[in-house]
């Protein structure tokens, strides 16, 4: 198992980032692997029926390795919450990038080389223009319509670790970070991956990325230019992908989630973060399959997340939920 190995400046520096670019990475690459990751697999049918041919090389180069990439598509990012648009742009348009150096090793690692990566390698200016194109229209064509449900799922699985760092303490925060695929134990912070030397964070800290698409691990980006980061898969992940089931997709993520019995329920979960269905129930006097049956809905649209500890069902607002409940409900 790989390990990071911290010292104590880098447990100071340890932060979370919410990435739209990395997160179009990791769906593209979802997309195009011959097995879909776990829980994604009907999502996948619904998306590929959308993909315009001009996206095709995003899922070609996401898809090449099954935990490779490129090391210039995943930039330092300089704020924990970026735009798509400024990811795209760090990514792609500045010319100090190493393009041509950080694809050689990338074709290092391949059995093949696809046309995508040959076209980075040997002409790195048109290979960017034409990535750019792709990416741009990937994302709008597969993620976009869905990402405020997504990232009230990401924010939801930054604040739950971060109350969790806050409350008992870093080690407990890295302790339950993804298990099994990472085990904390200090100074070591090892993962699931292909051998490899200890890694030494050096004083730089880590980025913590959580994912609603990388469901079958963790994912590494690790170099001397740059912080390191982690990918790893949110908690709500595996839930998410099975409210929804992958069989329908439309647009108005809302229709038919607030009328007042669902409201109530907002409100009540606004007064009562945490709390399990029977006494949501009991709080709003239904019956636990009813409070059940309403907080499904609400998380289908990405306002309400759902913890399990244990036998335990605990419900909390996103994000997203109490913007809605703050503005429109009251």
């Amino acid at each position: 198992m790989p390990r990071l190995v911290f010292s104590d400046s880098d447990l100071g520096r340890v932060r979370f980032a919410i990435l739209p670019f990395q997160e179009t990475l990791k769906a593209a690459r979802g997309l195009g692997l011959p097995k879909p990751p776990p829980g994604l697999a009907a999502w996948r049918h619904a998306r590929r029926a959308v993909l315009p041919a001009v996206a095709r090389p995003v899922v070609t180069l996401c898809s090449a390795h099954t935990q490779h990439l490129p090391d210039f598509l995943t930039p330092q990012p300089a704020t924990d919450s970026m735009s798509f648009e400024d990811e795209l742009h760090a990514a792609l348009d500045d010319p100090s990038v190493p393009v041509q150096q950080d694809t050689a090793a990338f074709a290092g690692v391949l059995e093949t080389v696809p046309v995508v990566v040959d076209t980075l390698l040997h002409h790195p200016d048109r290979g960017r223009r034409t990535l750019r194109h792709a990416f741009t229209a990937f994302h709008q064509a597969v993620l976009a319509a869905d990402w405020p449900r997504l990232h009230a799922q990401l924010a939801a699985d930054v604040a739950y670790r971060a109350r969790l760092a806050a409350q008992h303490g870093l080690d407990a925060m890295l302790a339950t970070l993804c298990p099994p695929h990472v085990r904390w134990e200090y100074p070591h912070l090892g993962f699931d991956g292909p051998g490899a030397p200890d890694f030494a964070l050096g004083g730089r800290g880590l980025v913590l990325v959580p994912s609603m698409f990388l469901t079958d691990g963790v994912h590494r980006q690790l170099n001397d230019r740059q912080q390191p980061m982690l990918f790893y898969p949110a908690r709500t992940a595996g839930a998410f992908w099975r409210d929804n089931g992958g069989r329908s997709w439309p647009d108005g993520r809302l229709a038919g989630a607030i009328g007042e019995r669902r409201a109530a329920v907002l409100r009540a979960l606004a007064d009562r973060p945490g709390c399990g269905t029977t006494d949501l129930a009991a709080a709003l006097d239904v019956t636990p399959a009813t409070a059940s049956t309403h907080v499904a809905n609400l998380r289908r649209a990405g306002l309400v997340v759902t913890i399990r500890v244990a036998r335990t069902a605990r419900h909390e607002l996103t994000p997203l939920g109490r913007h809605l409940l703050d503005a429109h409900i009251g």
